[in-house]
């Protein structure tokens, strides 16, 4: 399975915005991809101040760019465009032919209120390629990665990418388990004889879905008696994971559902970085 051959990494200058550049460049050493740095300078500005605002961006990212190893600076290219951040990204990932895009997180984590809306959520949401939302410090390349598995095609390729950007890490896949037949008290043999049919067939499927995405890797599949959203996160610290992967569901490309409240919630709660795939 080939490792990423090209990264568009945004960044706004802020200090959040180290962090998506170290991930990318770090990436880059291990796979010798190409790493496309972009800048949005917005628009609304006077032409003048737009203007030294974008040469200022400029003359910062270059000389970031000349404090890189001499060896890795060729496969870096530096862009800086005035508009609409979120609509240049996407237009960044889609011109440049960018197969993931690196971003950091919104400054203020914990309310999904506060996630909606921000550009890390409308480029989730509309992107084709797949989105590394950044945000901790790296250290080295990633260990442990946590994937949610829920059988959606969001879901098949959050692991293919997770193999491909983490191939060295242990990586294990939980699926949320809640027995769906339901009955009466006098019924609880025959119930419980359905659920762990049910549950057993859902392995099945599990197993199956890492043969076919990972043939070459041993993966530890669990499923866990618990809702989504307690199953992930006690997952994620428990098992210490410093990547988390996952799919979103789409009803429609221009629909609020395409992140739905599950990954709203663990996105904006920010456990560690997570890469998020849209089937």
């Amino acid at each position: 399975m080939t490792q990423a051959a090209h990264l568009l990494a945004a960044t706004d200058l802020t200090p959040k915005s180290v962090s998506p550049l170290q991930r990318a460049m770090q990436m880059r050493a291990e796979s010798d991809c190409r790493v496309t740095v972009l800048n949005v300078v917005e628009h609304g500005l006077t032409a003048s101040i737009t203007e030294r605002r974008r040469s200022e961006s400029l003359s910062e990212l270059q000389n970031w760019k000349a404090t890189l190893p001499e060896a890795a600076q060729p496969g870096v290219s530096i862009e800086v465009v005035v508009g609409d951040p979120f609509a240049l990204i996407l237009d960044g990932v889609r011109a440049q032919h960018a197969d993931l895009a690196v971003i950091g997180g919104p400054s203020r984590r914990g309310l999904k209120e506060l996630f909606i809306g921000t550009t890390a959520e409308r480029v989730i949401r509309f992107a084709d390629q797949p989105v590394l939302i950044v945000n901790q410090h790296p250290n080295g390349p990633y260990k442990r990665v946590l994937v949610a598995m829920d059988f959606s095609g969001g879901a098949k390729r959050a692991l293919e990418w997770a193999c491909r950007i983490a191939p060295n890490a242990e990586i294990r896949l939980v699926h949320a388990w809640q027995p769906p037949v339901k009955g009466r008290a006098h019924e609880r043999r025959e119930i419980d004889a359905a659920n762990r049919q049910l549950r057993e067939q859902e392995e099945q499927q599990l197993k199956a879905v890492v043969q076919q995405v990972a043939p070459a890797l041993s993966l530890l599949v669990e499923i866990v008696d618990d809702e989504p959203y307690s199953a992930l996160r006690n997952k994620v610290g428990s098992f210490g994971a410093d990547l988390l992967a996952m799919g979103t569901h789409a009803r429609s490309r221009f629909s609020t559902a395409i992140v739905g409240s599950l990954a709203q919630d663990l996105l904006a709660a920010g456990p560690g970085d997570v890469l998020v795939a849209r089937g």
